[in-house]
């Protein structure tokens, strides 16, 4: 399976641990044959997923809470 598990610190207290399951982006060249112009090819790239798997131990803040303040930061 595809990604990583990784920690990340918590957003509020930068003590707790954030569990989490990263899946990096992937790339991919798709190619469309016509009959007069030969291939198009265009590159997909697809965004990086990250699912949160805990809350903060320390602040206990919920797993929702500490997802919408990693997406405002930009972390994830």
């Amino acid at each position: 399976m595809r990604g990583e598990y990784t920690e990340l610190a918590c957003p509020f207290c930068d003590k707790g641990k954030i569990q989490c399951w990263h899946i990096p982006s992937i790339s991919v060249i798709r190619r469309r044959p016509t009959a007069t112009f030969g291939n198009t090819k265009k590159r997909v790239t697809s965004p990086d997923i990250w699912l949160i798997k805990s809350g903060c131990n320390v602040c206990n803040k919920s797993q929702e809470e500490v997802e919408k303040e990693l997406k405002i930061k930009g972390i994830i």
